[in-house]
C-alpha cells in the first residue's frame, strides 16, 4: 500500500467515525466501506463497522464485521468480547459464552468478560457458574456496581437475601444515583418485609428517573404488604399514568380490587396485565406476596 493510500483510508475512516458521532448511519457505512476497499486488512475498521451495524440494528452484519475482525487479529480478547457481547444480545448464550470463554483465555484479567460471561451463565439459570463470574470481576475490579448489582441479582436466586443486600449496598456505595439499583433494592427489601426502607429505595428511583413507572408499581406492592390499599391505590394510579401498560401496576389494581371485595373489577384487571405480560404474576411472587389473595 502506497503512503496516498494509507492516508486516503485513515480519512475514510476518520471521516466514518464523524459520521457515526453525527448519527448520520448511512453515511458512516459508506465511508466504512470506503476505508475497507483501500485496505480491507484493517481488523479495527471491521469492528467500528459491526458498532455502526447495531446502531443501525442489522446484527447479521455486525457479526459478519466481528468475524472478520477476528479473523485478522485472533489473539485480541477486546473484539472477542465484542461479539459475544453481541451473541449475548441476540441470545445465543452458547456462542457469547464461547466468546467469553476466548477473551478470559486470552486475558484472565479481563473484568468485564468476567462478568459478562456471568449474565449469559445467569441467563442460563447457571447460577453457581454465574456467582463465580462475578467474585472474579470483583476480584479483579472491586469498585464496579454493575457487578455487585448483578452478584446481588444471582444471589437472590440462590435464595441469599442477605448476601444480595450486601452487595446492593455496596453498589449503591459507588453509584448512589443509579435508579435501577435503587428500584430493585426496594424490591429486595420489600421480600425481607423491611417495608420503610424499600418506600424509601422506590421514592430515590423515581426522583431519579422522574418518567419511570416501575417503581411506583413496586412501591404499590409495597402498600399492600403494610395494608395500605389507599397508599397503593395512587401508586398504582401515578404509575399507569406514567405508563399505561405497566402490567405490574395493572395487576396492583386487581390486588387492591379484590382485596375490597370487587371481584369482577379485580379480574377485569388481572386479564388486562396477563395481557400485556403473561409472567407478570411471577414477578409479584418474587417479593412473596399472593397478587389476588383477599
Amino acid at each position: 500500500m502506497t503512503t496516498n493510500e494509507q492516508k486516503m483510508t485513515a480519512a475514510a475512516f476518520s471521516r466514518a467515525i464523524e459520521l457515526v458521532d453525527d448519527g448520520d448511519l448511512d453515511g458512516a457505512l459508506a465511508a466504512f466501506a470506503r476505508a475497507l476497499e483501500l485496505d480491507p486488512r484493517q481488523a479495527q475498521i471491521y469492528v467500528r463497522r459491526a458498532a455502526a451495524w447495531q446502531l443501525k440494528g442489522e446484527p447479521q452484519w455486525a457479526a459478519a464485521d466481528y468475524d472478520a475482525a477476528i479473523g485478522l487479529e485472533p489473539g485480541n480478547a477486546i473484539y472477542r468480547h465484542l461479539r459475544g457481547n453481541l451473541r449475548n444480545a441476540g441470545c445465543d448464550l452458547e456462542g457469547a459464552i464461547a466468546d467469553f470463554d476466548a477473551a478470559i483465555g486470552l486475558d484472565p484479567a479481563f473484568a468485564a468478560a468476567h462478568m459478562d460471561r456471568g449474565m449469559a451463565r445467569f441467563l442460563k439459570a447457571d447460577i453457581a457458574g454465574a456467582l463465580a463470574d462475578y467474585d472474579a470481576a470483583l476480584r479483579l475490579d472491586p469498585r464496579q456496581p454493575n457487578a455487585h448489582h448483578m452478584r446481588a441479582l444471582a444471589r437472590r436466586a440462590d435464595g441469599d437475601l442477605d448476601g444480595a443486600l450486601a452487595d446492593l449496598d455496596a453498589a449503591l456505595g459507588i453509584d448512589g444515583e443509579d435508579a435501577d439499583i435503587r428500584n430493585d433494592r426496594g424490591r429486595l427489601n420489600t421480600a425481607r418485609r423491611d417495608l420503610a426502607a424499600a418506600r424509601a429505595d422506590f421514592d430515590a428511583a423515581a426522583r431519579l428517573r422522574a418518567e419511570w413507572s416501575r417503581p411506583h408499581a413496586n412501591r404499590g406492592w409495597a402498600a399492600i404488604l403494610a395494608g395500605d390499599l389507599d397508599r397503593a391505590s395512587g401508586d398504582f394510579m401515578r404509575a399507569l399514568a406514567l405508563d399505561s401498560g405497566d402490567a405490574l401496576a395493572l395487576y396492583g389494581r386487581a390486588a387492591v380490587a379484590m382485596r375490597r371485595g370487587d371481584r369482577a373489577a379485580g379480574l377485569a384487571h388481572r386479564d388486562a396485565a396477563l395481557i400485556i405480560d403473561p409472567d407478570v404474576a411471577q414477578m409479584i411472587a418474587a417479593i412473596g406476596v399472593s397478587p389476588l389473595e383477599p
